[in-house]
Protein backbone atom coordinates (compact mmCIF):
# COMPACT_ATOMS: atom_id res chain seq x y z
CA UNK A 1 0.00 0.00 0.00
CA UNK A 2 1.25 3.58 -0.95
CA UNK A 3 1.11 6.21 2.02
CA UNK A 4 -1.81 7.78 0.60
CA UNK A 5 -4.05 4.52 0.96
CA UNK A 6 -2.44 4.15 4.49
CA UNK A 7 -3.24 7.84 5.53
CA UNK A 8 -6.52 7.22 3.57
CA UNK A 9 -7.93 3.88 5.85
CA UNK A 10 -10.28 4.52 8.93
CA UNK A 11 -8.33 5.16 12.66
CA UNK A 12 -10.25 1.88 13.39
CA UNK A 13 -10.75 -0.96 11.17
CA UNK A 14 -12.91 -3.60 11.14
CA UNK A 15 -11.45 -7.61 10.70
CA UNK A 16 -12.88 -7.23 6.88
CA UNK A 17 -11.13 -4.09 6.28
CA UNK A 18 -7.57 -5.46 8.17
CA UNK A 19 -7.67 -8.91 5.90
CA UNK A 20 -7.90 -6.33 2.90
CA UNK A 21 -5.59 -4.85 3.85
CA UNK A 22 -3.04 -7.36 5.18
CA UNK A 23 -4.16 -9.08 1.60
CA UNK A 24 -5.22 -12.41 3.87
CA UNK A 25 -8.20 -14.06 3.96
CA UNK A 26 -11.41 -13.68 6.32
CA UNK A 27 -10.47 -16.89 8.59
CA UNK A 28 -6.92 -15.91 8.76
CA UNK A 29 -7.81 -12.30 9.83
CA UNK A 30 -9.62 -13.53 12.11
CA UNK A 31 -7.18 -16.25 13.52
CA UNK A 32 -4.55 -13.26 13.53
CA UNK A 33 -7.32 -11.16 16.17
CA UNK A 34 -7.47 -13.59 18.43
CA UNK A 35 -3.34 -14.09 18.97
CA UNK A 36 -2.78 -12.51 22.28
CA UNK A 37 0.29 -10.39 20.70
CA UNK A 38 -2.21 -8.57 17.87
CA UNK A 39 -3.57 -5.39 18.82
CA UNK A 40 -7.27 -4.81 18.89
CA UNK A 41 -9.91 -3.30 20.62
CA UNK A 42 -12.77 -5.11 22.33
CA UNK A 43 -16.19 -2.87 21.46
CA UNK A 44 -18.53 -5.25 22.62
CA UNK A 45 -18.73 -9.00 22.27
CA UNK A 46 -18.30 -9.17 19.02
CA UNK A 47 -17.30 -5.64 18.10
CA UNK A 48 -13.52 -6.03 17.42
CA UNK A 49 -11.36 -3.22 15.96
CA UNK A 50 -7.58 -2.52 14.77
CA UNK A 51 -6.01 0.73 15.47
CA UNK A 52 -4.37 1.75 12.37
CA UNK A 53 -1.36 2.91 14.19
CA UNK A 54 -0.81 0.01 15.94
CA UNK A 55 -1.55 -2.42 12.98
CA UNK A 56 1.24 -0.51 11.22
CA UNK A 57 3.43 -1.16 13.99
CA UNK A 58 2.80 -4.66 14.10
CA UNK A 59 3.70 -5.52 10.92
CA UNK A 60 6.93 -3.42 11.12
CA UNK A 61 7.60 -5.14 14.54
CA UNK A 62 7.19 -8.84 12.85
CA UNK A 63 8.29 -8.70 9.56
CA UNK A 64 11.73 -10.57 9.00
CA UNK A 65 14.36 -9.01 6.43
CA UNK A 66 16.00 -10.96 4.32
Amino acid sequence: MTDKEINELPVLLTVPEMAKVLRIGRNAAYKLVYQKNFPILRLGPKKIRIPKDKLIEWVKSNAKEG
